[in-house]
């Protein structure tokens, strides 16, 4: 069974492909190019280096945010028109999910952080692989502050944004994620899909819609302009 896999949530746009537990090949890249520029020729140089062609795929696995909202329509998009034309199963995944595959097998707990602006992160916690809340978004303030008596890694791209808060807090027991396990991977989501298929927990189309959670820049200020109440 091969799983292609890909994440357009955030800064980095990635595409894995993996063949039952063994990863074929990856491709990662951070930059300021559009996604739309990139990822359909990264993916086609991806399949390419692994003798596969996209009927080759079985599943199709798709990061479903939150994060940016383009790069998420771009995905999303991209991995439905493939699952329906080529009539295979599709499998969504949060992407604070995907960062908290990093860490596979970790007792401590599982904190990604992802930059939500205004001061707020998208936000989710995990302990021994389980996930113990909702995607959310909250003030980074809140998050700490729930974490204070905790053992933590913290995760994501907002750990840019915030790992000086996080270390002037001069608490021992957490710590912050390298760069190499801080971000999205689609090998870890194609992991994470390899497990589900296995389990044929497949999606119906859809279901596979992104994960916004605030709404839009334009939806705001639609709601602002009509007196409407929004995060």
């Amino acid at each position: 069974m091969k799983i292609l896999a890909m994440d357009t949530s955030s800064v980095n746009a990635t595409v894995a492909v993996c063949d039952e537990n063994k990863i074929l090949g990856e491709y990662t890249i951070a930059g300021d190019r559009a996604h739309s520029q990139i990822i359909m020729p990264m993916l086609e140089e991806l399949l390419k280096k692994c003798s596969l062609s996209v009927g080759d795929i079985d599943v199709f696995a798709v990061a479903l945010g939150p994060g940016s909202f383009t790069g998420l329509r771009i995905g999303i998009a991209a991995m439905k028109t493939f699952a329906s034309t080529l009539n295979k199963k599709i499998i969504g995944i949060s992407s604070l999910d995907i960062v908290a595959a990093n860490f596979f097998l970790n007792d401590k707990y599982i904190c990604p952080i992802f930059d939500a602006r205004r001061s707020d992160v998208y936000n989710a916690v995990y302990k021994n692989n389980k996930k113990i809340t909702n995607d959310r978004i909250c003030d980074i303030d809140t998050v700490l502050g729930e974490m204070a008596d905790k053992e933590v890694i913290f995760a994501g791209d907002g750990i840019t944004k915030y790992s000086e808060k996080i270390k002037k807090a001069n608490n021992p027991n957490w710590f912050i994620a390298p760069c190499n396990l801080s971000h999205q991977k689609a090998s870890a989501l194609a992991s994470i899909a390899a497990f589900k298929a296995k389990n044929n927990e497949f999606d119906e189309f859809d279901s596979v819609l992104p994960i916004y959670i605030r709404p839009s820049q334009a939806e705001r200020e639609y709601m602002d302009m009509h007196g409407v109440d929004h995060v």
